[in-house]
């Protein structure tokens, strides 16, 4: 192997790099999401059916029934799970990627180092 082809290995760790740190960003975002659906969810459980909720709708704020408004925080909630869920699959798979290509990189960097240890050693003994 050349430096080169060393090189394009590393390039393909590089990305994949930035595909977790994506990915990782990605996750964040959706556990904000759950968090804050999560708080949503506990303040609806503390209503009584006489009470009223509404939602912003645009710029108008629109009156709805509890039953419905505790149904679509429960099914935002199930998503954003799955969401997150399928997120960290994507990122066991990429960094089973990651250590796969850091470690051709390592084995290809050994063999270039050993190619060049042995050149080394040939030119000393011939002006030995």
């Amino acid at each position: 192997m050349s430096a080169p082809e060393i090189d394009a290995k590393y390039d393909v760790y590089k990305e994949l790099q930035a595909d977790i740190q994506k990915l990782y960003t990605m996750k964040q975002t959706s556990l904000s999401q759950f968090n804050e659906n999560t708080l949503v969810k506990g303040e609806l459980d503390l209503l009584s059916e006489e009470d009223s909720v509404f939602k912003l709708v645009g710029p108008a704020l629109t009156k709805v029934d509890l039953g419905e408004a505790v149904g679509n925080v429960a099914k935002r909630l199930q998503f954003i799970e799955s969401e997150i869920t399928k997120l960290d699959n994507q990122i066991a798979v990429k960094q089973g990627e990651q250590t796969k290509v850091g470690d051709e990189v390592k084995a290809l960097q050994g063999s270039l180092a050993q190619k060049a240890a042995t050149a080394a050693q040939q030119i000393a003994d011939e002006h030995s």
